[in-house]
């Protein structure tokens, strides 16, 4: 068992990575007055250059996310890469990990999110769940070549996302991947469009939804970000409602965002991740309560705040590294409305090094405004202190 070190009479947060979503909880922990503490894997981390007191260690190992837990009322994560597994030790331990360990295994793994949509009577693509080159091989037959093959755990900003042309390329595939890895295969789909929405959640079931958002995507990474979706009410009243119903069948505490496919067959459910999410950062600057703030109350257990925009439109900007101009910066002159978050992350191709925010009363305004950002640039650079960038490996983990 744990025992609860108190070392300060206001609220005190771990949180487990030190990413870009880490620093910017610190930066809503502020204005709540809560003591944020960091569990970062080096000290240059995104979160670690602004945090004191950041603790570097393996938040895989339990005895380090309980030794890290002991001065906290409770833990979160910036990602969800920690097993559940170790999670569960950590909570049988007595240390209160929001979202915990149940959670996490829907919310972070492809193959149970559609196993648990199933249950649910929630659509999503057609998919087979595979751990073979044969069983991967059998459900493109049924689909018909190419199709998406996504690993189940770990995968992000296309990464872990891979275009099988043939059965030539599934086998391939399946040969570079740790036997027994689970993958789930889908077929391409001609999208109309790509929405997003945040659900918040306490553990008493109170909840909020954030605005459904329009999503653009480029080679697997979000570009952009359109808020409100200009789409059917219908389908976007729908997405706020499954989102609802699947934070509540994992009973999710904190963010759970949860991201949809729009076919001409309707709505589909793509993936969801358990925690703040890229496709949110508008809400920094264009929303009453950021996620950010919210995931934070959530997790304390104080009252959510509102998610409501707070302007007619908002168009969010991801700045890519090798895909922005470095001329970027001159928004804060040429456009006194633009709002320029950096993450103090080394520049390196495809790497999310920071975003824009533009808000306005006219929604085409908004767009024309944040145009000049997403078009093609050489890279830029980066602050010398951070470290490299390295690709996510392709690990199997439970």
């Amino acid at each position: 068992m744990v025992e609860r070190v108190r070392t300060s009479e206001r609220p005190v947060l771990g949180v487990v990575g030190g990413g870009q979503l880490a620093r910017m909880m610190y930066q809503a922990a502020i204005s709540l007055d809560v003591e944020l503490r960091i569990l970062a894997a080096g000290p240059t981390d995104a979160a670690a250059l602004v945090a004191p007191g950041t603790t570097v260690g393996d938040w895989h190992d339990a005895d380090v996310l309980q030794r890290f837990a002991a001065p906290c009322d409770a833990i979160t994560f910036d990602h969800e890469l920690v097993d559940p597994a170790t999670v569960a030790v950590v909570e049988r331990a007595g240390v209160l990990v929001r979202p915990g360990a149940d959670a996490l295994r829907h919310a972070a793994d492809k193959a149970r999110q559609r196993v648990l949509c199933d249950t649910l009577g929630i659509a999503t693509p057609d998919h087979v769940i595979a751990t073979s080159a044969a069983e991967a091989a059998a459900g493109a037959d049924r689909f018909g070549y190419p199709v998406v093959a996504k690993l189940a755990r770990g995968g992000y900003d296309g990464r872990g996302v891979f275009w099988l042309a043939d059965a030539t390329a599934t086998t391939a595939l399946f040969e570079r991947l740790p036997t027994g890895t689970v993958v789930v295969v889908e077929p391409t789909l001609e999208l109309r469009a790509e929405l997003a929405t945040q659900v918040v959640r306490r553990a008493d079931g109170t909840r909020v939804c954030y605005p459904v958002v329009e999503t653009h995507q480029e080679d697997g990474i979000c570009r952009m970000i359109e808020a409100p979706a200009s789409l059917d009410p219908v389908l976007v009243l729908q997405a706020q409602d499954w989102a609802a119903r699947l934070a509540d069948a994992v009973d999710v505490v904190g963010v759970l965002a949860v991201e949809f496919f729009v076919t001409d067959q309707g709505l589909l459910v793509n993936e969801l991740a358990p925690r703040p999410h890229n496709s949110g950062h508008y809400t920094i600057d264009a929303c009453v309560t950021s996620q950010f703030e919210n995931h934070l109350r959530a997790v304390l257990d104080l009252p959510l705040g509102a998610p409501d925009l707070q302007v007619p439109a908002a168009v969010m900007v991801n700045l890519i590294a090798g895909r922005t101009r470095p001329a970027h910066l001159a928004a804060l002159t040429a456009d006194p409305g633009a709002r320029v978050h950096r993450y103090g992350k080394r520049s390196a191709p495809g790497r999310k090094i920071g975003h824009v925010t533009i808000c306005g009363a006219d929604p085409a305004d908004v767009r024309a405004r944040a145009g000049d950002l997403t078009r093609p640039g050489p890279a830029e650079t980066g602050s010398p202190s951070d470290r490299p960038f390295r690709p996510a490996v392709l690990e199997a983990r439970p």
